[in-house]
């Protein structure tokens, strides 16, 4: 909070005060209408001033709330990243993949390096199969992953009868 706000309205409401002491002491109309005219300035000083950091404070207030949410957000990455370990399918292509240990019930996957990277994990969909190479597109980031064989890919069912790997 600016504490210059703040001290323009401590100072304004002194002034309003001392003006406010000195008004029963005015012998004329007319110092004393100079006077109220002069409490009215300092009285108006002082709200603006306490609006000023009134405004100041729901702005760091709404701060600290998106901070909090980024630390809840780191939070919950640094959980979900310990899940994974850099893997090496194919010589020079570089992917995340689920460790043994964190599996439970989810099938074997790879995620995306970059996204990883920034923070996200988005999983590897397989773009095409082919008898040499395997081709994955992470969904997010639009990165393709050129995989040789399917031996190195994860096991994936997609049902139906049959398994696309040829295992």
């Amino acid at each position: 909070m600016d504490m210059a706000s703040i001290a323009a309205a401590a100072t304004s409401l002194k002034a309003a005060a001392d003006i406010a002491k000195g008004l029963s002491e005015l012998k004329s109309a007319a110092e004393f209408q100079s006077k109220a005219i002069d409490l009215q300035r300092e009285i108006l000083a002082a709200q603006s001033s306490a609006l000023t950091a009134q405004s100041e404070q729901f702005s760091m207030l709404e701060k600290i709330r998106e901070l909090e949410r980024e630390v809840a957000r780191v939070t919950a990455w640094d959980q979900v990243k310990q899940r994974y370990e850099l893997h090496e399918p194919t010589p020079g292509t570089f992917v995340y993949a689920l460790k043994a240990e964190s599996k439970g019930a989810q099938p074997s996957h790879w995620i995306c390096a970059h996204c990883y990277n920034d923070g996200a994990a988005s999983i590897l969909q397989l773009k095409t199969a082919g008898v040499s190479n395997d081709h994955y597109l992470c969904p997010k980031c639009k990165t393709e992953f050129k995989v040789r064989g399917t031996r190195a890919a994860p096991r994936v069912d997609h049902g139906g009868g049959g398994n696309w790997m040829g295992n």
